[in-house]
């Protein structure tokens, strides 16, 4: 008897409870990184001599590292990266945000 009066206690403080408690929906910027930029960038297979033609000279080149070679052209706010003479990717670069 003294099982069935504590189980129907728990029972009955656990609903309680439960129908008490709410919880706050926030919404927070997941992906703020992949927002589309207005920039223009260079498109994948594009050669580095179109780059050059299109975009001008960037503000600095890295020499390219690894196997395959992969190197990267910093502009004003993008990244351009090449595999050997074309572009593998172009990456706009963020500013950071306030904490």
């Amino acid at each position: 008897m003294k099982n069935l009066i504590l189980a129907l206690a728990i029972t009955t403080l656990s609903t309680t409870l439960s129908s008490t408690l709410a919880a706050e929906q926030i919404t927070l910027p997941i992906g703020e990184q992949t927002r589309q930029s207005d920039l223009q960038l260079p498109e994948r297979g594009m050669h580095k001599n179109t780059v050059l033609d299109d975009f001008g000279d960037p503000q600095e080149m890295t020499s390219a590292v690894g196997e395959p070679p992969i190197s990267q052209w910093r502009y004003d706010g993008y990244v351009v990266y090449f595999e050997g003479n074309w572009v593998i990717q172009a990456v706009v670069k963020h500013p950071p945000q306030d904490s």
